[in-house]
């Protein structure tokens, strides 16, 4: 979703769709070049999203998906959020739920080479998807661009991912019972 292209505004500073955008969302992607309202993917659990800005209680109950934000965040961010990932561009910590930084349920985390791959085509896809020119500018130096990015990240769901990692590794099956041991280890289920 882009702006009318005759609009004078700049859309990385305009508001291009309302609250509940992406609720409960299972899959599918949206790239949507401009700001959103509140509560931007809650209950998400297996879509992904690219947005240039997004308000109060973002990523609030995810469970799965990922998200690409380009822009500012609400407050309240990450609320309950126990899967999926968030890549957030210059992150403010104090937007970020506080109870889930304050008991480590909520991660933040520098990119890593595949969390880098993955940015990066989600940026070009945003460009190519909605001529943004907010990620053509992030994309001419996207060294910089990437070290400003924080990975939010539910420290269960990490738990989670590496054990069936580990898994495939060992050669196990990762759906096997013993796979689903470990991961109740792990989370103290």
């Amino acid at each position: 979703m882009r702006p009318d292209r005759t609009n004078v505004f700049p859309a990385e500073r305009s508001v291009i769709a309302g609250n509940v955008i992406g609720y409960g969302a299972t899959s599918g992607e949206m790239f949507l070049r401009g700001q959103v309202g509140e509560r931007f993917l809650v209950r998400n659990s297996g879509a992904t999203a690219v947005v240039e800005g997004i308000g109060d209680h973002g990523c609030e109950y995810m469970t799965g998906g990922q998200t690409l934000i380009i822009g500012r965040t609400g407050r309240n961010f990450g609320a309950g959020m126990s899967g999926g990932t968030a890549y957030v561009l210059d992150l403010q910590t104090e937007r970020v739920n506080k109870q889930a930084l304050e008991t480590g349920e909520l991660q933040l985390r520098e990119l890593d080479a595949e969390d880098r791959d993955i940015v990066h085509g989600l940026l070009v896809k945003h460009s190519e998807e909605t001529e943004s020119l907010l990620a053509a500018r992030l994309l001419e130096n996207f060294d910089d661009t990437a070290a400003r990015i924080t990975k939010v990240l539910p420290r269960d769901y990490a738990a989670v991912l590496q054990t069936r990692l580990d898994a495939i590794e060992e050669g196990l099956d990762p759906d096997g019972e013993e796979v689903w041991s470990r991961i109740l280890e792990v989370t103290g289920g």
